[in-house]
C-alpha cells in the first residue's frame, strides 16, 4: 500500500509536500526531492506564491479552530472520565457488597429452612407422640443432660442412615425435663444431624441451642456436648442471652461482632434466628460464619491505590486490614469514636447522612470527603448490618481524568496536522480531470473493482511526470495489493469458517457429555427424550424409557468415600451402556441413570430386568446396603395410555422406579408384565 511503502523508505529522497512516497520517485518517475511548496509554473524568484499563502491562511484559522474545539473537547473529556471512573468505583463497591452478601444470605436463608421445619414437626401431634428420650440423651453423674456419644462417633439406624458429628448438652442449671421439653429436644438434633452435614461446604457448624441452657451442634471437629462443663450457663452469655425474650423483645434476629475463633483459626460471626409460637421461646437455630476469606479479600483486592474496609450502622470498625490485630483484641470491632481517628470519624459522619439518612434502599453510592481528599463508596452487606466501604484518592480519580482528556488533545492535534495535510493536497491538485479520474478510480475500487483499476480499464492519468501521476500509479499498485489481499482474505475467511464449524461441533458434543461417567448429560436427556416423545405423537413411532438408580448410594459413599463412589458411577455407567440395545445412557443426576428404548427393536423389560441383574452379578461390596453388595432399581414406562409428553414419561418412569424401591429394591418395575415375561420382583 503507499502509506506502508513510504514508512519502508521514508529516507530516501522525498516527492514533495503532497506526501506521496519517496519509493514511487525513486523508480523513475520525475519527481522533484527540493518541491517544498506549491508553486505555478511561470513563478519567478520575485513572484510570491498565492497558493502557499493561501495555504498558510487556510491552515493558521484551521489551527485556531481546532484548538479551541479541542480545548472545549478537553472539558468535556475530563468531566466525562471522572464521572465514568466513579460510576466504576461505584459499580465495583455494589459488586464487592452483593458478593459479600451471599454467604451472610445463605446462612439466613438455611436458618429460615430451619425455623419452618421445626415448627412443621414440632406442630404435628404424630412426630414423637411418645419419645423416648433416653434412646438419644442420658443424664451424667453430675446431673447434666448430654447426647449419647454414639452418635458423635458414628451410629447407622436401621434405615441405613449414618449419624455422626452432632453432640449436645443441657447444663445441671435446667428447669424439669417435661415431655414437652423431651420432645423438643430431640426434634432439634434430628433436625441439626438432619441439616448439619449438608450446610458444613459453607458454615462451620450448625447449632440449635433452648432457652432451657440446651445446646444441640453439628460439629465433627470435637465432641463439644461431652466434655462441656456440668455447671456451664450458656443463657448467661452474651451470644444466647441476646436471644431470651427479656433481652430481645422485638425477637429479631441475633449477629455477633466480628471475632477470631482460636479454636478453627479464622475470623467468624454468630448469626442466631429466634423461633417463637405463640408467645413461647422455643429454639434458636444458629451459624457461625467463616470470614477468613472476607477479610483476606478485603487487605487484597481493592482497586490500585485504594484501601477497603467494613463498619456499621452504630458506628463500629468491623474490619480493616491494618486493624485487624487491635480489632482481635477488642473481640471483634472498635467504636469509632472512641479511636481518636479523624478520618474513621468522617467517613461514619458521611455513612449516617448521606447514606443512610438519604438513601432508604440502601444502594451503593459514592460520597466525596473534603477532609480525605478522597471519595468513599458504601455498599450494603445483608444480613449483619454491615457497610463495605472504598477510600478512593481524589488525585487518581483526577488523573485518570486527565489522562483520558490528554488523549482528546493529542487527537487534537493530530487532526491539525490532518487538516494541514489535506489543505496542501488539495491546493496541489490543480487539474479536474486528474481529480474526476482519480475519484472515479477511488469509487470502482470501493464498490470492489478492483480488478478493473489494476488492468487499466478505468483511465488514469499514469502518463504524467509530476506527483498526480505518482499518485495515479500508486491508486494502480494498490489496486492490484487490494486483490491480492482480497483474495488471500477470503481463503483464509473460508479455511476459518471451517475450522470455526467443526469446533462448534465438538464443543456441541462436550456438552452433551457428563465429565466423570463419559455419559450423555441431563440436556442430552432433555433434547432426546422430547424429540422422541414428539415421534410417538406425531408418527407413531413407539418410544419406552427407563430410568434407573443405585440402591444405597449415599451410605455407599459415607462408608467408601467419594473417590470409590465414582469410579462406582463409572463402572456402573460402562454396564448399562453395554446392556441397551445403543448404548445411548444418560446420567439423569447423581447416582440416576436412563435409558430411551424403542419397544419395537427390543423387549423393553426384559433390558431392564437383564441390566439389574447384570448389575447385581458385578458383585461390587457395599456394607451399608441389606445385601451386602451394590444394587440397581430401574422403573420403565412407555408413551401411550396418556404419557404422550416427555414430562409425562419421565414422571412415569420415576414412579416405576419409586415402586421398584418400595418393592425391596435391586429389581425392574413396570405394568407391562405381559411382553416382559416377568413380575416386578424381578
Amino acid at each position: 500500500m503507499i502509506g506502508h511503502k513510504g514508512r519502508r523508505d521514508d529516507k530516501s529522497s522525498g516527492a514533495g509536500g503532497l506526501g506521496v512516497p519517496a519509493s514511487l520517485g525513486a523508480a523513475g518517475y520525475g519527481t522533484t526531492a527540493s518541491t517544498t511548496m506549491i508553486q505555478s509554473p511561470d513563478t519567478n524568484s520575485g513572484t510570491r506564491s498565492f497558493g502557499a499563502a493561501a495555504a498558510r491562511a487556510i491552515i493558521l484559522w484551521a489551527a485556531l479552530a481546532t484548538m479551541v474545539l479541542t480545548g472545549i473537547s478537553y472539558l468535556l473529556a475530563s468531566a466525562r472520565a471522572e464521572r465514568q471512573a466513579l460510576e466504576r468505583l461505584s459499580e465495583y463497591v455494589s459488586q464487592r457488597g452483593e458478593s459479600e452478601s451471599q454467604l451472610f444470605l445463605a446462612a439466613q436463608a438455611n436458618l429460615e429452612t430451619f425455623r419452618s421445619r421445626f415448627l412443621e414437626l414440632y406442630n404435628d401431634p404424630a412426630v414423637l407422640a411418645s419419645p423416648r428420650f433416653g434412646d438419644w440423651f442420658y443424664e451424667d453423674r453430675h446431673g447434666a443432660i448430654r447426647l449419647r456419644p454414639e452418635y458423635f462417633e458414628g451410629r447407622r439406624d436401621s434405615d441405613g442412615t449414618l449419624r455422626r458429628g452432632t453432640s449436645a448438652f443441657m447444663g445441671r442449671k435446667r428447669p424439669e425435663l417435661t415431655p414437652e421439653l423431651q420432645r423438643r429436644m430431640i426434634i432439634a438434633y434430628q433436625l441439626v444431624d438432619r441439616f448439619g452435614p449438608a450446610w458444613l461446604n459453607q458454615f462451620d457448624n450448625l447449632h440449635a441451642s433452648l432457652p432451657e441452657n440446651a445446646l444441640i451442634i453439628h460439629w465433627p471437629g470435637g465432641n463439644w456436648g461431652a466434655n462441656a462443663d456440668p455447671d456451664l450457663d450458656m443463657t448467661a452469655g452474651a451470644v444466647i442471652k441476646a436471644t431470651l425474650q427479656s433481652h430481645n423483645p422485638e425477637r429479631r434476629p441475633v449477629w455477633t461482632g466480628l471475632y477470631y475463633d482460636l479454636t478453627a483459626g479464622h475470623w467468624a460471626v454468630t448469626y442466631q434466628l429466634p423461633v417463637d409460637q405463640g408467645g413461647r421461646h422455643l429454639i434458636n437455630p444458629s451459624h457461625d460464619i467463616r470470614l477468613g476469606d472476607l477479610v483476606r479479600r478485603l487487605a487484597e483486592d481493592h482497586p490500585p491505590g485504594g484501601r477497603n474496609l467494613i463498619l456499621s450502622d452504630r458506628g463500629e470498625l468491623v474490619a480493616q486490614p491494618e486493624r485487624m490485630d487491635e480489632i482481635f483484641q477488642n473481640r471483634g470491632v472498635l467504636d469509632i469514636g472512641k479511636l481518636g481517628d479523624p478520618a474513621l470519624r468522617a467517613i461514619h459522619q458521611a455513612l449516617q447522612e448521606d447514606i443512610v439518612g438519604r438513601a432508604p434502599d440502601r444502594q451503593a453510592r459514592v460520597v466525596r470527603i473534603d477532609a480525605l481528599d478522597a471519595y468513599v463508596a458504601f455498599a450494603r452487606i445483608e444480613g449483619p448490618g454491615w457497610w463495605f466501604a472504598t477510600i478512593y484518592p481524589r488525585s487518581l480519580v483526577s488523573r485518570q481524568a486527565h489522562e483520558a482528556a490528554g488523549i482528546i488533545l493529542l487527537l487534537g492535534l493530530l487532526l491539525l496536522a490532518l487538516v494541514a495535510t489535506a489543505v496542501l493536497a488539495i491546493l496541489r491538485l490543480r487539474v479536474a480531470r486528474p481529480l474526476a479520474e482519480l475519484e472515479c478510480a477511488s469509487r470502482r475500487i470501493a464498490a470492489g473493482e478492483h480488478e478493473a483499476v489494476a488492468a487499466g480499464e478505468i483511465p488514469l492519468p499514469v502518463e504524467r511526470r509530476d506527483e498526480i501521476g505518482l499518485l495515479a500509479r500508486a491508486f494502480r499498485s494498490m489496486a492490484t495489493e487490494i486483490g491480492a489481499a482480497s483474495a488471500e482474505l477470503e481463503r483464509n475467511v473460508a479455511a476459518r469458517t471451517v475450522e470455526l464449524r467443526l469446533a462448534n461441533r465438538r464443543l456441541e458434543q462436550l456438552s452433551l457429555r457428563d465429565g466423570l461417567t463419559g455419559a450423555l448429560n441431563r440436556r442430552a436427556l432433555d433434547s432426546d427424550l422430547a424429540a422422541a416423545a414428539r415421534r410417538a405423537r406425531e408418527v407413531g413411532l413407539p418410544c419406552a424409557l427407563l430410568l434407573c438408580d443405585i440402591d444405597h448410594f449415599k451410605a455407599y459413599n459415607d462408608s467408601y468415600g467419594h473417590l470409590a463412589g465414582d469410579q462406582v458411577l463409572v463402572l456402573v455407567a460402562s454396564t448399562v451402556a453395554q446392556s441397551v440395545p445403543d448404548g445411548r445412557v444418560y446420567r439423569y443426576g447423581g447416582e440416576e441413570f436412563a435409558v430411551i428404548l424403542d419397544p419395537s427393536e427390543c423387549n423393553c423389560a426384559s433390558v431392564g430386568d437383564q441390566l439389574v441383574r447384570r448389575i447385581a452379578a458385578l458383585q461390587m461390596p457395599h456394607r451399608g446396603s441389606p445385601l451386602g453388595i451394590i444394587t440397581m432399581s430401574a422403573g420403565l414406562a412407555y408413551v401411550g395410555d396418556g404419557l404422550a409428553g416427555a414430562a409425562a414419561l419421565l414422571e412415569a418412569a420415576d414412579a416405576q422406579l419409586y415402586r421398584a424401591k418400595e418393592g425391596g429394591r435391586n429389581r425392574l418395575a413396570c405394568d407391562d408384565v405381559a411382553e416382559a415375561g416377568v413380575s416386578d420382583a424381578a
